[in-house]
């Protein structure tokens, strides 16, 4: 169990006399001004509890709480002060968002007794905190699972997405961005409801029909649908719900508004990457659509290599081909005849013929094709 308590006040001899109170009972540090107890809780170790004295010079200490509280907000903040009026007590609780107001003097009996319950206030936070964390962790988790499971092709290309994105983030100096990784990976949930087919044909720039667009452009919606169930992911599925409604103009202060942006730049780039656009031209035909694109985000984009896609030969079910897949090697009958030559794609005409072959035992039921990984 944590026990660290941070005392600060500007009063020497006030910190002394605590420590000497209560050295036996808690592991007691003391800081002499705001400036002191600043640069204690931004170092390494953090506390369980501070408690302020108010009337400091430089800062009173309902501005070094707030302070605290941006530092290190799993800690609990308390103030001891000889300065008791009634609206001290109230802007210490609605502004310093403090545990407990003590007055000085404060007798040994209830000073203990508040550091007790600020102490299990801390571990209650951490309990909360860490199950949390868990809890989003292991959701996180088994949505990417499904997304792998169901719709690969989708899996692929938000690993793909995620890669620029995370790679924006750097260059943009973006440090807290855990939501922004996972909106790119959550970013095709949706996918889940689209058949295989029509997001092959997506990502092979293949034209849709019109029910068919009207499907894929619904995709987004079903992925917020399912991410608005999950507590902590509600920054994300804003991101993603805006992502196609963002404009170039609109301001990067939030970030929401800036991750939708780099979402939208990433997703459309890579968009063009797989239907085989060169880098060069897919990156200046987004900047001939400036009214869409948030110039920042497409020069920090610009300087990004794209990842390397590394062949290998995979043995695998007739029934797992997917569209636009190669062949690696000629599929031929039991009895040698040629049925599909090596270095065809798949189409659907081809695996129905592969399964009527199958269907009637005349060929393998596994095919050699090339499969490629992404090598970030």
């Amino acid at each position: 169990m944590n026990q660290s308590v941070l005392f600060v006040d500007d009063e020497q001899n006030v910190l002394d006399g605590i420590r000497r109170q209560l050295r036996k009972q808690f592991s007691v540090e003391t800081a002499l001004g705001p400036d002191e107890g600043l640069a204690r809780l931004r170092a390494d170790t953090e506390y369980a509890v501070v408690v302020s004295d108010m009337r400091m010079p430089g800062m009173n200490g309902i501005e070094f709480l707030n302070h605290a509280q941006r530092i290190s907000p799993n800690t609990v903040r308390m103030m001891l002060t000889g300065n008791a009026d009634q609206q001290t007590a109230s802007d210490a609780v609605n502004k310093g968002s403090i545990f407990r107001f003590l007055n000085k003097p404060c007798s040994p009996e209830l000073l203990t007794e508040s550091l007790s319950a600020g102490i299990r206030q801390y571990e209650l936070i951490n309990a909360e905190k860490e199950l949390l964390e868990k809890t989003l962790t292991g959701s996180i988790e088994a949505l990417v699972d499904i997304l792998a499971l169901s719709n690969p092709a989708a899996f692929s290309r938000a690993e793909r997405i995620k890669y620029f994105v995370v790679k924006t983030a750097d260059v943009l100096q973006i440090k807290n961005r855990w939501q922004l990784e996972v909106s790119a990976m959550l970013s095709h949930i949706g996918y889940v409801t689209i058949p295989t087919e029509i997001m092959e044909k997506t990502l092979a720039g293949e034209a849709l029909e019109v029910p068919e667009q009207e499907m894929l452009a619904e995709h987004s919606k079903d992925a917020c649908h399912v991410l608005d169930k999950i507590p902590r992911l509600e920054m994300v599925s804003s991101i993603i719900a805006l992502k196609d409604a963002v404009r170039a103009e609109d301001t990067e202060d939030d970030l929401i508004v800036l991750g939708a942006q780099i979402l939208r730049c990433a997703s459309d780039y890579d968009e063009q990457l797989a239907r085989g656009t060169s880098p060069a031209q897919a990156m200046q035909n987004m900047k001939n659509n400036h009214t869409s694109y948030n110039s920042r985000v497409l020069a920090a984009l610009e300087g990004i290599e794209p990842p390397q896609l590394q062949k290998t030969i995979e043995l695998i079910p007739i029934h797992e081909l997917r569209l636009g897949m190669i062949l690696a090697a000629d599929i031929r009958s039991t009895n040698d005849v040629m049925i599909v030559s090596k270095g065809q794609s798949v189409s659907r005409l081809m695996r129905r013929r592969l399964e009527n072959f199958l269907q009637q035992k005349t060929i393998s039921e596994k095919v050699r094709v090339y499969t490629e990984r992404i090598v970030f």
